[in-house]
């Protein structure tokens, strides 16, 4: 502290103190009236001249001579340095404080937080050390004697790089859920272009039940987001190898339960994220009709009638049953006995 008053020790004034602990006006009286002797001047600023431990950085800011009161050579150095280069830039009409309004950025941090990105993922995603900086732009200092006042301008360099935080999925914590519409659409235009749901899975280390679990929610992490979409980046102008007799079955059987149901291949889409969902056509099949191709789809692509079961989400002797009334006999044997199992 400087010892300083914050105000006129004249009574009654609250005027700000420019000399002898006067504010303008009153200096100005005390000299027309020849009194300024009387007036005491405000004692020197101690500087308690110490050195900062190593891990302070000294040299490279000016905290630890302002602040700490250090005196070692790299930081006198340093903010003799400063201090020339301001002098010569304010002498050319060129100086700038580096400092920009904090409007901006606070919008974009919230904007951010909108998106599900938080302040600390931000605060890591722009490089900060700690989540400090960006928290005191959103809620306000937490010095001692200045809790919650907000800032007004802040550093350049910390406003550019939050900046440079944008809304896009990657940025995401890998938990963070996001809509499963662009999943499913990459895993349907997949198997529109051939790649059997084996396949797929094993790619993603994922087995038939994760699979179609997956199909069926409305959001998923962002990391399995950014999974499928790397993996569809890689297939999606690629056909499964088809060199084995069994790996053209699976490839047929997979084109032909993509046109049974009406899924897009990867150039029906500009965007596959946002582009509207076409209407569906009308299908003259009935629900266990549907069911049971799905049943059948999965057998013959090698699941066993365990996991099948799990992935229509029917009871194995429910399977059985409807496929007795539909006449597929081929298809109940395979779950005869699996209740009892």
């Amino acid at each position: 502290m400087t010892g300083k008053p914050q105000v006129c020790t004249q009574d009654g004034c609250e005027g700000k103190p420019v000399a002898r602990r006067l504010c303008s006006k009153h200096y100005q009286q005390a000299w027309n009236a020849g009194t300024l002797d009387v007036h005491t001047p405000a004692p020197r600023r101690k500087i308690n001249r110490t050195v900062c431990p190593d891990d302070h950085g000294h040299g490279d800011t000016t905290v630890c001579y302002v602040l700490h009161q250090c005196r070692c050579d790299p930081c006198t150095d340093n903010r003799a340095a400063r201090e020339a280069q301001r002098r010569k830039l304010k002498a050319y009409g060129r100086y700038d404080t580096g400092l920009v309004d904090v409007t901006e950025v606070r919008e974009h941090v919230l904007m951010l937080g909108e998106f599900g990105i938080g302040y600390k993922r931000v605060a890591e995603l722009a490089g900060f050390k700690s989540s400090t900086p960006v928290r005191t732009i959103l809620w306000g200092r937490m010095d001692p004697g200045r809790v919650g006042e907000m800032q007004k301008r802040i550093k350049r360099e910390t406003a550019e790089k939050i900046l440079a935080v944008k809304p896009v999925i990657k940025n995401l914590g890998p938990k963070q859920p996001v809509p499963a519409l662009g999943v499913h659409r990459r895993v349907q235009a997949l198997v529109a272009r051939g790649w059997s749901v084996t396949r797929i899975g094993e790619r993603l280390g994922w087995t038939a039940a994760n699979f179609w679990s997956l199909m069926k929610k409305d959001t998923v992490g962002a990391a399995t987001h950014l999974a499928v979409a790397a993996l569809y980046e890689q297939l999606w102008d690629q056909e499964p190898p088809r060199g084995e007799w069994h790996e053209k079955a699976a490839y047929t059987r997979a084109v032909n339960y993509a046109a049974r149901r009406g899924w897009l291949p990867p150039l029906a889409w500009d965007d596959i994220d946002t582009d509207p969902t076409p209407e569906a056509h009308q299908s003259e099949q009935t629900k266990g009709e549907r069911v049971l191709e799905d049943v059948e789809w999965l057998l013959e692509s090698g699941e066993p009638a365990a996991q099948v079961a799990l992935a229509v989400d029917r009871k194995p002797d429910a399977i059985a049953k409807l496929a007795e009334r539909h006449g597929r006999l081929d298809l109940a044997r395979a779950f005869y006995g699996r209740a009892a199992a």
